[in-house]
């Protein structure tokens, strides 16, 4: 129970209330002016009722917010659940149309696409320990330079398609079969390539990989969570038909494209004629000759393509006066493939 104990309430009677019930008291109030502590008193309490009010109307105005927060509530969980089928199904789409980047060979070029939202499964891991700045520097291209060729431009930018010169080309040999003498030359021809081109190429020893055509540039279980090194192997008409007739060797890169839609050489193969050089080596400057067709594949897989300049070494035939010196026109396309930029995500 309240109870109301109002001003002047002493016990004695007088009490608020039954004044308000004397019509006397009502006459004589009408007609009396209101002290300042009644003046007061009732400036107070109408503050009070303003303000009981106001917390009133906030209070209802705080329910209708809450009740239409809900109502926009109960919407979001609509949406987010007709979203996530959305997602669902857009991310099947993306799986069924198997979202694959760059992938090329010397026989055939692709498209990378920019907007690849994650590696690749048949990449490998990035390799964190490259360097930020070239391992080498190419020499001054000649001042006035024959012809020259590239395998391929880059699609997103300018400039060829060239190995990342902040990692070194690394490589294997696959030694079955080869001539006498067959490594040495194999290591000068590399050294006559990397210097012009401004590469470092690290020799890895030997594999017993054999060559295909459509080699894997990933192959963990053989060569670790890395782009498998180069591979240079010797074979025979017999063993392979891409060294039948006329063709002494073949030597081609592997490109794959990173996620801004540039592409670098990240592997490759090269292919020799085991019986067609071990017949050149027995010419008059056989080992020179056979060093130029060495280089002349290793020319493939630094990136350099065909020329119909005949005075180059990558003439598409051997001629005598290749003896495994670089042309004008060799040295200036091996020049701008050193030039090119590091790839730190491939």
């Amino acid at each position: 129970m309240l109870r109301f104990v109002g001003e002047g309430h002493d016990g004695t009677g007088d009490d608020p209330f039954n004044r308000l019930l004397d019509p006397g008291y009502l006459a004589g109030a009408a007609q009396r002016e209101p002290s300042a502590d009644e003046r007061r008193r009732n400036a107070e309490r109408a503050a009070r009722q303003q303000d009981l009010q106001r917390r009133l109307a906030e209070d209802e105005a705080h329910r209708a917010r809450e009740s239409r927060s809900q109502g926009r509530s109960v919407r979001r969980d609509r949406l987010r659940e007709r979203s996530k089928k959305v997602v669902a199904f857009a991310l099947l789409a993306v799986v069924v149309g198997g979202a694959v980047w760059y992938q090329s060979r010397s026989d055939g070029l692709g498209g990378a696409s920019p907007q690849a939202a994650s590696r690749p499964a048949d990449y490998p891991p990035v390799d964190r320990s490259a360097s930020k700045t070239p391992l080498a520097t190419p020499p001054p291209a000649p001042p006035s330079p024959g012809g020259f060729e590239f395998i391929a431009t880059q699609k997103v930018g300018t400039g060829p398609v060239a190995w990342d010169p902040c990692r070194p080309v690394r490589y294997v040999v696959n030694p079955a079969g080869a001539p006498p003498g067959g490594d040495q030359l194999i290591q000068e021809a590399v050294l006559r390539t990397a210097v012009p081109a401004g590469l470092k190429f690290v020799a890895e020893g030997t594999t017993t990989e054999p060559w295909t055509k459509d080699r894997e540039p990933y192959q963990p279980d053989r060569y670790g969570k890395k782009w498998a090194p180069v591979l240079i192997a010797w074979s025979t008409e017999a063993q392979s038909s891409q060294v039948a007739g006329y063709i002494v060797g073949r030597g081609a890169p592997i490109i794959r494209g990173g996620p801004d839609g540039r592409m670098a050489s990240e592997s490759g193969s090269v292919i020799l004629d085991a019986e067609d050089i071990a017949q050149v080596l027995t010419y008059p400057d056989g080992p020179a000759k056979a060093r130029a067709i060495i280089q002349h594949e290793l020319g493939h897989l630094v990136g350099l393509d065909h020329t119909s300049d005949s005075s180059q070494l990558m003439y598409s035939e051997n001629t005598d006066q290749q003896t495994g010196d670089w042309g004008s026109g060799d040295l200036a396309g091996l020049h701008q493939l050193g030039k090119g930029n590091c790839f730190p995500d491939l």
